[in-house]
């Protein structure tokens, strides 16, 4: 028997026949105004536009983002310093490249250490089912979003999968070490890369160290990365957002784990469970196979955030404390063997001072005799009548 979504593909008219070929999928304008963009800034890129009669495609915003995500190319510094002049734009319209572009990659994909659910290609994965939520609500609970993906992470028995934007939310972060500690749950967690230093910020205001979570791996993602003739690449942000429990539940929505998405902001989750479930199974992969490790160490986070200096701090405090300790404790002891010394020294001289006077009493006493002998030896006795 056919489910739901097999007969609403039977049925005509339904879906979009192929896929998109329209020619403005790509374009060579606004690819050379990008480059214009990076190289020469907002007036250049302007300037290219009016020049080239190209519409504007980019916001403010955009192009803030653009300018700030344009990492420079790798010894760009050193050149500069050497008085190297740049590359123009139009030195390298050859395209050459000495890049080398593998079919397969050289380095083998992290593993996915804790485990992960054994659905081979096509495996049950329950009835299809979805549930839409948005918020704020009008229902039982006004916050409905936070509380349902709070409820999915109390449901997972096996591994929890998670990959955001931006993740700052300690209820969630709490639960997710609950669902670690006492539930035995694997946890993965993906997080865009420029939005991960808040995510250790929040950790260290909770005292946490990832290091010692035995059951939960942390690693970072960033999105499509862009390289320009120049050698300037412009890396994008992740916008996924999708929690997988057990392999048989997803939740994706417009909700990231911070405070103001889940009290101030209107955001909405879809909760699917069955067939669609298998494609963020291997979404997930995929971008876990792209990911990349987190510092263990944390130290250049501890010294920009001024926790390291505090540490110090702190270390000399105690060590001088502990100084002043040692030294009273060494005057107290060296006290009490002084006077030790002292007492023993007036013991021994009270009791040689003893000793001669006993033999000072013994040369004067008169030496005992047959007729003084019973007027020592024996007391006299008198009787009162």
């Amino acid at each position: 028997m056919a489910n739901q979504s097999q007969c609403l593909e039977d049925a005509p008219g339904r879906w979009p026949p192929g896929e998109p070929s329209s020619p403005e999928l790509y374009s060579e304008a606004q690819r050379l105004a990008l480059e214009e963009l990076v190289a020469g800034g907002r007036a250049a890129f302007r300037a290219f536009l009016r020049r080239e009669k190209v519409p504007g495609f980019l916001s403010e915003p955009e192009i803030q983002a653009v300018l700030q995500a344009a990492a420079p190319p790798a010894g760009a510094g050193a050149g500069a310093e050497d008085g190297a002049a740049e590359p123009s734009l139009g030195a390298s319209l050859d395209c050459s490249s000495l890049t080398y572009f593998p079919e397969q990659s050289d380095v083998e994909p992290p593993v996915l250490e804790l485990g992960w659910p054994g659905f081979s290609s096509g495996s049950y994965r329950g009835l299809t089912r979805v549930e839409a939520l948005f918020q704020p609500s009008f229902g039982e609970t006004i916050y409905s979003c936070k509380e349902a993906v709070r409820r999915q992470i109390r449901s997972a028995r096996e591994v929890i999968a998670v990959v955001m934007d931006t993740f700052t939310d300690i209820d969630i972060f709490k639960d997710l070490q609950e669902a670690c500690s006492k539930r035995k749950v694997s946890v993965y967690i993906l997080l865009d890369r420029a939005s991960f230093p808040h995510f250790l910020k929040m950790c260290r205001n909770l005292g946490v160290d990832l290091e010692q979570e035995k059951l939960m791996r942390v690693r970072t993602i960033s999105g499509n990365t862009y390289c320009t003739r120049s050698g300037v690449k412009i890396v994008g942000k992740v916008q996924e957002k999708f929690i997988l429990v057990d392999g048989i539940r997803v939740t994706t929505g417009s909700y990231s784990f911070t405070w103001t998405d889940g009290k101030l902001s209107s955001s909405n989750i879809l909760i699917l469970s069955g067939p669609a479930v298998a494609h963020f199974d291997l979404e997930f992969r995929i971008l876990f196979a792209r990911s990349k490790p987190i510092n263990p160490k944390l130290s250049s986070s501890c010294k920009k955030s001024g926790m390291f200096n505090q540490l110090i701090r702190r270390t000399k405090a105690s060590s001088d404390l502990m100084k002043e300790n040692f030294l009273r404790m060494d005057f107290f002891y060296l006290r009490t063997f002084v006077g030790n010394m002292r007492r023993k020294q007036s013991f021994l001289y009270a009791s040689r001072e003893s000793k001669c006077k006993s033999n000072i009493i013994m040369q004067a006493s008169p030496p005992l005799t047959e007729r003084n002998v019973s007027a020592v030896m024996r007391p006299r006795w008198s009787i009162e009548r």
